[in-house]
């Protein structure tokens, strides 16, 4: 679209305001991460280690297909991470963390430079990171989604590949400007979204949705020297994730979960619009603060930016509208992609498959935020110097709930976690010593459930009991 051209305030107020934001929400995400230091290998984790471990990593992820499981780029990630971070778990969050914030940041530029605004990076950075917090603060079971990686390398670590694919996406497109891209370009796209697509259903299920919608909307909204590039470049990544939906539909490994009762289609639809529709009216009513904030911040930031500059051209308020309108649509349509695999595979998503809404619905609040603020701004009302103060003000005020919320998730989780994770390190401590004495089938405590995540049991046959005797290369290992 045609947009016009903006730049930060001036005023030492606005300044302040962002400043404060930005501390806070930086300082709200490392309180965040450094949760994610208390996790230890749990269920999966033990399995996965062992699998990644067992030989050349190719053969690994094919085997892995073939016998267990249709996901084949999870896999990678976990052995990415146990190359680079060999056991340590508790490192994981805080890089995956720092990694998908700085991706979003890129992606808020690129996105920024398309449409032809012009500001600060510092406020690329607030947008991000405020949207990162939201997401964050809002997942279901933060736990599972973020900090357990198994779960992570399902529901989470694909919004990272993503998010810089995403952002890399735009520079290629407008790199390309009014030209056809190199068929090398084309296939690198296509080759990301693949192994994007590959994580698990649900993200690759967003990533066709919205490729074939921003297909949709270049060939019928654009027609200027974008069009020809982002109309290649997205068919390209459309191709990417549809072969990837049925790599992942052919695999042998799905024969070997359990069979259950899958929905007609017209079933699967109507459950998955109402389960979506649940979640969503769930968000409102169960979090209505952080709801509430992740519109006002971005309405009061984007109106005390436009508020000072001169109005903004009638067409370019009816794009805003059109956006306005158009945005709440558009996610709630991904949303039910995101959901539908679900549905098909158990009824309701499970907590941490609900982790891409909560991301979803946070962007599409946040946008519905600055969009109005931005309108309202065009209304030059007399009192226009009194409103704008007035405005900042409420946006340094604003701009600190997320490090008070921070901190308030800090104190209500860290006591709990932090004995969990010690006495998790003491047991492992008495493993590793049973096994040095000799000791080939170990006895050892069985400890709480942490957030719903399986824990070791009584019967050393149990499915997570035989990969942790893998693990640390005993014969069995038993928690009465």
């Amino acid at each position: 679209m045609s947009v016009f051209e903006s730049k930060r305030s001036q005023s030492v107020l606005f300044r302040v305001a962002l400043g404060l934001g930005v501390v806070s929400v930086t300082v709200a995400l490392g309180l965040f991460a450094y949760l994610g230091t208390f996790t230890r290998f749990l269920a999966d984790d033990y399995c996965d280690t062992v699998t990644v471990n067992s030989g050349p990593i190719l053969q690994v992820v094919i085997h892995w297909y073939e016998t267990t499981s249709d996901r084949f780029s999870n896999l990678l990630f976990v052995a990415l991470s146990e190359f680079l971070f060999p056991h340590n778990v508790e490192i994981l969050p805080v890089i995956v963390i720092f990694l998908w914030t700085a991706a979003l940041t890129w992606l808020v530029y690129e996105i920024r430079r398309t449409i032809r605004w012009r500001w600060h990076f510092v406020l690329d950075f607030f947008l991000a990171a405020s949207l990162a917090f939201f997401a964050i603060l809002q997942a279901p079971n933060r736990f599972q989604t973020i900090y357990w990686r198994s779960a992570m390398a399902t529901h989470f670590a694909p919004l990272l590949y993503l998010t810089a694919f995403a952002a890399l996406l735009l520079v290629l497109i407008c790199r390309n400007e009014s030209r056809y891209p190199a068929v090398w370009i084309g296939f690198l796209c296509f080759i990301i979204a693949f192994f994007g697509g590959g994580f698990s259903e649900p993200p690759d299920a967003v990533l066709i949705v919205a490729s074939a919608l921003a297909l949709a909307s270049v060939g019928i909204g654009v027609k200027g020297e974008l069009r020809r590039p982002a109309l290649i470049l997205l068919g390209w990544t459309l191709a990417g994730g549809l072969l990837a939906l049925l790599v992942m539909a052919l695999s042998p490994g799905n024969l070997t979960r359990s069979q259950v009762h899958r929905p007609d289609f017209i079933n699967l639809v109507y459950n998955t619009v109402l389960y979506s529709g649940l979640f969503v009216s769930d968000t409102f009513l169960t979090l209505p603060l952080p709801t509430l904030f992740s519109i006002v911040i971005p309405f009061f930031l984007f109106y005390g930016i436009f508020a000072s500059l001169s109005s903004i051209s009638p067409a370019n308020i009816r794009t805003l509208l059109i956006i306005m309108t158009a945005i709440p649509i558009l996610a709630f349509a991904l949303i039910v992609a995101g959901f539908a695999p679900s549905v098909y595979g158990q009824a309701f998503p499970a907590e941490r498959a609900r982790f891409i809404g909560c991301l979803l619905m946070t962007a599409a609040l946040m946008i519905e935020g600055a969009c109005f603020g931005i309108i309202l701004a065009q209304w030059k009302l007399r009192w226009l110097s009194m409103t704008t103060t007035l405005a900042m003000i409420l946006l340094a005020i604003s701009a600190l709930y997320p490090l008070r919320t921070a901190w308030a998730v800090v104190q209500n989780k860290r006591p709990f976690y932090s004995f969990w994770s010690a006495v998790w390190d003491y047991r492992q401590t008495q493993i590793i010593a049973d096994k040095s004495k000799g000791e080939k089938d170990i006895v050892m405590f069985r400890m709480y459930s942490i957030e719903g995540v399986g824990e070791l049991q009584s019967d050393p046959k149990s499915w997570i009991n035989v990969c942790a005797a893998n693990y640390y290369g005993v014969h069995s290992i038993s928690a009465p």
